[in-house]
């Protein structure tokens, strides 16, 4: 299956889109910070089993994501915040069980490795195949008015 670019992805010059995609690295590196403190603090101080302290952990991460990728990755404050809410919520309803069934399919696979490990595992297979295709063409897409 080939991507199709439209004309102007392809007379964007490469550096916008690397400095774009540093940008998503960057958010997603703070939404991690904020999901693994949340699984970390459950998981070891709270005594939550992994399994359950995923999904409050992931709705962590999603908060940041949304506003870090609105106004840093993609800098789409023109566009309608209602518009990009409602689909990010959309695309993060899906995101959250990709996230779940994976992490899932990992603890069960790889027990021998700490949840904290499998969680980053999982939500990077989910970022890259997922989410930034997404954020950047769907979401975050500012739509002339």
């Amino acid at each position: 299956m080939a991507i199709e670019m439209t004309p102007g992805e392809r007379s964007e010059p490469m550096i916008t889109r690397a400095f774009r995609f540093s940008r998503a690295l960057i958010v997603g590196g703070c939404a991690t910070a904020g999901d693994f403190t949340v699984l970390t603090m459950l998981v070891r101080l709270a005594g939550v089993d992994p399994a359950w302290a995923r999904a409050p952990a992931l709705m962590t991460g999603a908060c940041i994501q949304f506003l870090g990728n609105r106004s840093f990755t993609f800098r789409a404050t023109a566009g309608r915040m209602s518009r990009q809410a409602k689909l990010f919520l959309v695309f993060e309803s899906v995101t959250l069980c990709m996230n779940w069934l994976i992490y899932q399919g990992l603890l069960k696979a790889l027990p021998m490795l700490p949840p904290e490990v499998l969680s980053f595992m999982g939500t990077f297979i989910v970022f890259v195949c997922f989410n930034y295709p997404m954020r950047k063409n769907v979401i975050f897409k500012v739509v002339p008015s």
